[in-house]
């Protein structure tokens, strides 16, 4: 017991100590990864992707509205013709709703995949910034709004990352 109540009043004399200052950093990471090349790049792929299923997705949603409206406006079709028309739109319905629900889902596991890719990426030019500017401790921006006082300021250096991302990109140092 002893031996406690000596290391918690060093602690307690130490973090009073302007000398012992804990250097604290904050990076928007969202911000990183919408802002550097590989996230602007990644962006621009998956909504080029995603406009052209939209456009297929459009046409065979014009398909099936077509087919709808000739059911609707054929008169001469038997009861049973269009009991049988009707499954098939109904069918074919369905077979674009899931087609539209496994592409969205396609799209959500691909953004995860470059998503992680560059903020692993991110985590280590965030190490290098983080020991070349000596800092103790670095938060999540977003995260660090949590937070409702602390002592000591922080230092947002996001743009930083982002300039020296998208330097190690430029210079050949993505894998």
């Amino acid at each position: 017991m002893k031996y406690f109540l000596q290391i918690i009043t060093i602690l307690l004399f130490c973090s009073a100590s302007p000398a012992f200052a804990i250097e604290i950093g904050v990076v928007d990471l969202n911000e990183a990864l919408n802002q550097s090349e590989p996230g602007i790049r990644s962006r621009n792929i998956l909504e080029r992707r995603g406009r052209q299923k939209q456009q297929e997705f459009k046409l065979e949603e014009s398909e099936l509205r077509k087919l709808a409206d000739d059911l609707r406006n054929n008169p001469l079709l038997t009861p049973k013709a269009k009991t049988s028309k009707e499954q098939e739109l109904i069918a074919r319905q369905q077979q674009l709703r899931e087609k539209v629900r496994a592409f969205e889902q396609e799209m959500r596991l691909e953004e995860r995949r470059l998503t992680e890719v560059i903020f692993k990426e991110l985590k280590t030019v965030i190490r290098t910034i983080s020991i070349k500017e000596k800092l103790d401790l670095v938060l999540e921006k977003n995260a660090a709004q949590i937070i409702l006082y602390m002592k000591e300021d922080t230092t947002d250096f996001t743009q930083k990352v982002i300039d020296a991302y998208n330097a190690l990109k430029q210079s050949g140092g993505d894998n």
